[in-house]
């Protein structure tokens, strides 16, 4: 979840910049489709939840290195190794010819002595690894493992299983060791040579005398054509056997309430809340910090609520899976877009013209320990009506990827749906989200072991009793709730463009280039989650001697701003920071493609693609080398209405770039009609903020949040302090007291739709 250059844009998905275009079904190219290679692949293993596994296809790699803390080990030759292996921050090689059948883990770590020291201390922390996974050169799979009838090469595999799996005593891995079927072979396959990495290990290796190398791939390894894996947030590896997982999915719908009418109802009056029209009454809700609920320090309270257990809803039936053959790796960078044999997928649910007509509800959320962080996420999500709209009618159900690994089995959005149908059904004043946490008291209604808890049994951070950020756990639940719903997460990754292949995307005018790459985006990362709050942007590099440059796009899901050093400043000063031109020198010299030499350049963001829910997060909390982190109280200015992102989008192409599209694109013209249509890259870009979340308190590590939610149906906006719930208008409070204020910690914001139900 790390953004470009530093700059935080949370949930950024992997960059499908750094890889190849089109030829694979997406719509829009830079280069005109190639005929599909005739080789076959074999197919992938349908099962990516099993408690233990042996071997582990190259593509389901890719997303363990994106997203766990994964060891590889090479075994083959140090010169094989150093010619090219796999592009990965945690990889080492075993040399055959070092392994020895019966040989002990720590015997086998007294034989790496001539090793790089990196490769020695990786060895010594193989039981910190999530996940260990071995590979040579092209293996198919581990019936090695139980034949005798082994060639060199598969003994050595053997005996590398062995050794860790069998006499491991003194640091035993947290699972059995897993093949990469196929190899190295298999993973060129996937992601093309421009994922494998040479190194000189081997001078290190054997204490400076160089061994001469036979480069049996010479991949091109700039800073542009590498493959980068590191996009998301390392996550826990928490795999699940089916009848865990039934056991956890029964657990998220236990308690759900019947929510009869989600929408409004003009004839019916509702109970009215306390409304504080004055400002002295209004501030009585705003204690001193130090009388605040404090995230270091659980209070308990006592249950309250009548019982109530409603019906589950009933599991969706499955559909069968489509006849569509396994995509062909043969070629350059040839797709095919089909679905991988995980059953037909109905059509991705985007945000609908009309905002559905849904009562906010006037529900708190207790805090049953130190979960303030949680509540406020809670109830500025459920303040989003599609979202909202989407779980309450059960509409999610359509979408649910029950069998997608890299989310929780469909788990959490079930769990989430429960919570939502409690907070709406308005029968009781608050209610435990205890489903998504982990707490040993209990509500007769909502029991204290649900919510809360599958989050922490999916993170264990959020099953502890200790401050937590509010921004992370928003992080968390989006991307969870992305996968389960995400319909394309078992497609294979793009190939990795050629250097020659980004230098012809360059020419191309940046919005043309935005949307082909928004598509090969969509190729993995395609939900109704996505299509609410993802956008993009683009960070193009300049150099200064040369004035080559380069662009890379990427997906973002909010925008984590820098607060200036002043006394106070505007939401669009430090939008006009984040958008800056900022130069790179000293340590952090980019390598010039043309130039190829370490260069000062200059890089420039631009936001290329507006989303329907603009998150922004203010960076309060900052800290030097050495020191802990430091809270900044510099008091931040934002429009709760109107907010024009105009000046920070990509502008419109002139009829030159237009041109210039209909003469060298594919389809060009065609590609640029849907372009102009596509809401989100054309203005007008206004929004509306409907949530705001506060952080009271000095630091990081204590202090309390707060949510403030807008209520559409009454115009006003409802300040929920966790069971706590008041109505306000902010016309009438002070200046010092405003939403906008030093407290101000992240703003939720909603594109404004026009006449027409369009944007």
């Amino acid at each position: 979840m790390n953004g470009t250059g530093g700059r935080s844009n949370s949930i950024a998905a992997s960059s499908i910049s750094n890889f190849a275009p089109n030829a694979n079904g997406v719509s829009g190219s830079y280069f005109p489709a190639q005929q599909q290679p005739s080789r076959e692949q074999p197919t992938r293993a349908r099962s990516a939840s099993k408690t233990v596994e042996l071997e582990i296809d190259p593509d389901k790699l890719y997303d363990y290195i994106r997203m766990f803390k994964v060891l590889l080990i090479d075994v083959r030759t140090r010169t094989d190794f150093d010619a090219g292996h796999i592009f990965a921050s945690n990889i080492m090689c075993i040399e055959p010819e070092t392994l020895r059948e019966g040989y002990s883990a720590d015997q086998l770590q007294d034989r790496l002595v001539i090793s790089p020291e990196e490769e020695v201390g990786m060895f010594d922390r193989r039981d910190q690894y999530d996940v260990v996974v071995y590979y040579d050169e092209s293996t198919p799979d581990v019936t090695f493992l139980s034949r005798h009838d082994r060639n060199d090469v598969e003994t050595a595999l053997k005996c590398l299983f062995d050794t860790l799996h069998e006499f491991n005593t003194e640091k035993p891995l947290k699972r059995p060791p897993i093949l990469l079927k196929g190899g190295l072979d298999a993973w060129v396959d996937i992601v093309g040579p421009q994922g494998l990495k040479m190194s000189t290990t081997s001078a290190l290796a054997v204490g400076g005398q160089t061994r001469s190398r036979a480069l049996r791939r010479s991949p091109a390894m700039t800073h542009t054509s590498r493959i980068n894996l590191q996009k998301r947030r390392r996550r826990e590896f928490v795999p699940m056997d089916a009848e865990e997982e039934a056991k956890w999915r029964e657990e998220a719908r236990k308690g759900r309430a019947v929510v009869d009418h989600p929408e409004l109802d003009g004839g019916q009056e509702e109970p009215e809340s306390p409304f504080y029209r004055t400002t002295e009454d209004f501030l009585r809700r705003y204690p001193d910090v130090e009388a605040e609920q404090s995230m270091m320090y659980p209070l308990s309270r006592p249950p309250s609520g009548s019982q109530y257990v409603a019906p589950a809803i009933p599991v969706a039936p499955s559909r069968p899976a489509p006849s569509v053959p396994r995509v062909n790796y043969g070629g350059a960078h040839e797709r095919s877009v089909s679905v991988q044999g995980r059953g037909a997928q109905p059509p991705v649910y985007f945000a609908q013209p009309r905002m559905p007509n849904i009562k906010m509800h006037r529900t708190g959320l207790m805090n049953f320990g130190v979960t303030c962080y949680m509540n406020s996420v809670l109830q500025c999500l459920s303040g989003h009506l599609l979202l909202s709209d989407l779980f309450l009618t059960g509409r999610f159900q359509t979408s649910l990827q029950k069998s997608n690994w890299k989310g929780t089995k469909g788990i959490l959005p079930e769990a989430y749906a429960t919570l939502l149908s409690n907070l709406y059904k308005g029968d009781i004043n608050s209610v435990r989200p205890s489903t998504f946490r982990v707490s040993q008291s209990h509500h007769p209604r909502y029991s204290a072991d649900q919510f809360q808890r599958i989050c922490a049994h999916f993170n264990s951070q959020w099953g502890i009793d200790d401050q937590q950020d509010a921004k992370e756990f928003l992080e968390f639940v989006l991307d969870f709730l992305h996968e389960d719903l995400n319909v394309n997460w078992s497609k294979a990754p793009l190939r990795a463009l050629s250097e020659k292949e980004e230098l012809l995307r360059e020419q191309f005018p940046r919005q043309y280039a935005a949307k082909i790459e928004w598509g090969r985006y969509l190729h993995r990362d395609s939900s109704v989650i996505g299509g609410m709050f993802a956008g993009q942007h683009a960070s193009q590099l300049t150099c200064q001697s040369c004035y080559f440059t380069s662009t890379t796009y990427e997906a973002f899901w909010s925008l984590s701003l820098e607060i200036p050093n002043v006394e106070s400043c505007d939401l669009r000063d430090c939008l006009r920071s984040y958008c800056s031109a900022e130069r790179l020198a000293g340590d952090e010299l980019w390598r010039c493609p043309r130039c190829k030499k370490d260069r000062e350049a200059m890089k420039k963001i631009t936001i290329t693609r507006a989303p329907d829910t603009l998150v922004v997060h203010f960076k309060r909390f900052s800290a030097s080398r050495g020191e802990s982190a430091r809270k900044i109280r510099t008091p931040v200015n934002f429009p709760l209405k109107t907010l024009d992102m105009g000046p920070f989008m990509e502008p419109a192409m002139t009829p030159k770039d237009e041109d210039y599209v209909v003469r060298k694109a594919h389809d060009g013209a065609a590609q640029l009609a849907e372009l102009k249509a596509d809401p989100t890259m054309n203005g007008p870009f206004q929004y509306n903020a409907y949530a705001v979340i506060w952080h009271i308190g000095a630091t990081l590590g204590s202090g309390h949040y707060i949510a403030f939610v807008k209520d559409k149906s009454k115009n006003c906006w409802r300040h929920f302090n966790d069971d706590k719930v008041t109505d306000f208008d902010p016309v009438n409070l002070p200046p010092n007291n405003r939403l906008q204020n030093e407290k101000a910690y992240i703003v939720f914001y909603e594109r404004e739709r026009v006449a027409g139900g369009t944007f």
